[in-house]
């Protein structure tokens, strides 16, 4: 008997020929089939993990996972699936995530390389209206829902009426993004330019609209980066490295009870010429520009401060 058994999501037609499994078997080759939707997602302190939900198991546990096919929303979870695989060294087949990085992917991503992100749960296209209170009871109320591709509107669910809701007009068939809405001691917009901290904003208000990632640039203030607490520093150039992204809007809340700094989101396309402060933005993208034209093989510096801005 192999020391694992084999995962084939979205094997319907194949799993359909019963002797198939049982000949496997006799071979001493275990083999599940599941479909995309009989996944389940969670990230919270203890980081990620992804099980199938029939018999509960992780997929940390399987020694291959084969995709057979790629209905939806396969496509929107192979991404986070295969950066799941990779960290737990489970060989992956046909299992390359495609098109731009999903939200989803990203909160995955930035928890496997150990930076703290909210609790969240993936809401498959299934997932059960009658299942509130036990989502509720996780992750506290009131929560946020959100689009597991990024873009759309988030929105706060207080109670059961706005979830069933929210479910019901959630025509998409990619599911959503159930998240804890952290409490906030302060609210970061972070420029990471080069792997260096090269511009900031605090958020003077900390309210609903803040934490649902609007734009309020009227309501920041021009943080010096070196001001800024070297963790969150530190954790801003790590979650931009994380995702390989060599410019990247970084967006920090410190939870107000522990203190830890969490990732809410990490864009690599931050509006530069957009916005408030778009002169001191543009100063740091020209310091950033010039050094990378100029000295594009030097070697980081090891600081996650900018050297050229001040």
């Amino acid at each position: 008997m192999a020391s694992k058994p084999a995962l084939l999501l979205n094997g319907k037609e194949l799993g359909e020929h019963v002797n198939l499994a049982s000949e496997l078997l006799t071979a001493g080759v275990e083999v599940v089939f599941r479909s995309i939707e009989e996944l389940s997602i969670e990230i919270g302190p203890g980081g990620v993990r992804i099980r199938e939900t029939v018999a509960g198991r992780d997929l940390a546990e399987f020694g291959i996972v084969q995709v057979l096919a790629h209905q939806r929303p396969t496509a929107t979870l192979l991404s986070a699936v295969a950066d799941y695989l990779d960290a737990h060294r489970v060989h992956a087949v046909n299992a390359t995530g495609v098109g731009v990085p999903t939200r989803l992917f990203k909160y995955v991503r930035l928890a496997n390389r150990g930076l703290s992100v909210p609790s969240t749960v993936y809401l498959s296209p299934r997932f059960p209206a009658g299942s509130y209170r036990d989502l509720a009871t996780q992750l506290d109320l009131p929560f946020v829902l959100k689009t597991v591709t990024g873009g759309g509107r988030s929105v706060f669910v207080g109670n059961e009426g706005e979830f069933t809701e929210q479910l019901q007009d959630a025509s998409s068939m990619r599911g959503l993004l159930a998240q804890e809405l952290v409490p906030p001691d302060g609210l970061y917009f972070v420029l990471v330019l080069g792997g260096c901290v090269s511009f900031a904003l605090q958020h003077r208000s900390t309210d609903g609209g803040d934490m649902l990632e609007t734009s309020n640039w009227e309501d920041a203030a021009l943080v010096e980066s070196r001001s800024l607490e070297p963790v969150a520093r530190e954790t801003a150039v790590q979650a931009a490295t994380a995702l390989g992204y060599d410019i990247a809007g970084v967006r920090l809340v410190r939870h107000w009870t522990t203190g830890q700094w969490c990732v809410l989101d990490v864009s690599p396309n931050p509006p530069i010429g957009s916005g408030g402060h778009i002169a001191d933005k543009l100063s740091a993208y020209s310091a950033y520009l010039r050094r990378r034209l100029t000295r594009p093989h030097q070697a980081d510096s090891g600081s996650v401060l900018d050297p050229d801005v001040h």
